[in-house]
């Protein structure tokens, strides 16, 4: 009988034991469930938060090109690999001009495109020009160009068309053509269209995109903010106020600077027999 009991005994601690290890086991795959599922939460959060709506180029677009809406596409890319100033809108890409070439799933930035309307806002000039350097605006007589089209960005020779006296002491208009500087770069453009009522004072509004039948294109009013050195400044300067000038746009990635000679008027013609 004596047996009999602790064998009882025996079997109903197995029991108890079993039925705590199944209660333990059940309990385990809750907590590693729920860990999961909070885990997995946290993944998704993490994700959301670290993406940004991007718009990158579908396509290579070269340089000085327009965008238009098929060109570009809107992405969401993680913020660690997001550029500075990237542009989030494909409202602030389309129809404006590429400065420079951009290569396929390269992300633009506002220092990439430009627009040509004139509604750029130049108002913060002064944060962009570098220590040491000078903006300076001049009024080009005629900007050349593929169309005729300058654009923030660019690099353009100056050059000065001036009067000066003969060795015989005579004065000339137009006298000597001189490249005054080289590979300069463009920080404004500003084409205006003048109209000037007789009698009342010349108003002005953008010129890019054509006239009205009330004003025409002043060629004469285009003017150009360029960076330079002081030193530059203050040559510009004297030039425009002798002569005339005329920017010459460079091709892209074009820095070669050369010695140019000035060419005089009497070189243009040969000489009387």
């Amino acid at each position: 009988m004596a047996r009999a009991g602790a064998g009882g005994s025996v079997g109903r601690i197995n029991g108890r034991f079993a039925l705590l290890t199944i209660v333990c086991g059940i309990l385990s795959a809750v907590l590693v469930y729920a860990a999961i599922a909070r885990n997995g939460g946290a993944k998704q959060t993490v994700s959301a938060e670290t993406t940004a709506a991007t718009v990158i180029a579908a396509v290579d677009i070269p340089a000085r090109t327009e965008i238009t809406a098929e060109m570009v596409e809107l992405r969401d890319v993680p913020v660690s690999g997001r550029a500075a100033m990237a542009l989030s809108s494909i409202d602030d890409v389309v129809g404006k001009v590429t400065r420079y070439p951009v290569v396929l799933d390269e992300q633009l930035t506002p220092s990439k495109v430009v627009s040509v309307d004139g509604s750029e806002n130049v108002d913060s000039l002064a944060f962009v020009v570098p220590d040491g350097k000078r903006a300076i605006s001049i009024s080009a007589d005629q900007v050349l160009s593929a169309g005729g089209l300058v654009l923030p960005g660019d690099y353009v020779d100056i050059m000065g068309v001036l009067s000066g006296t003969k060795p015989d002491g005579s004065e000339v208009d137009n006298y000597v053509v001189k490249t005054i500087l080289q590979n300069v770069q463009v920080l404004a453009v500003a084409q205006t269209i003048a109209d000037a009522p007789a009698g009342g004072e010349a108003t002005a509004s953008d010129g890019q995109k054509g006239s009205s039948s009330e004003s025409k294109p002043n060629p004469e009013a285009t003017t150009l903010t360029i960076l330079v050195s002081p030193e530059q400044a203050q040559t510009l300067f004297l030039a425009e106020s002798n002569g005339t000038l005329r920017a010459v746009v460079r091709g892209y990635g074009d820095a070669n600077v050369t010695e140019l000679a000035p060419i005089y008027q009497n070189q243009l013609t040969p000489p009387v027999p």
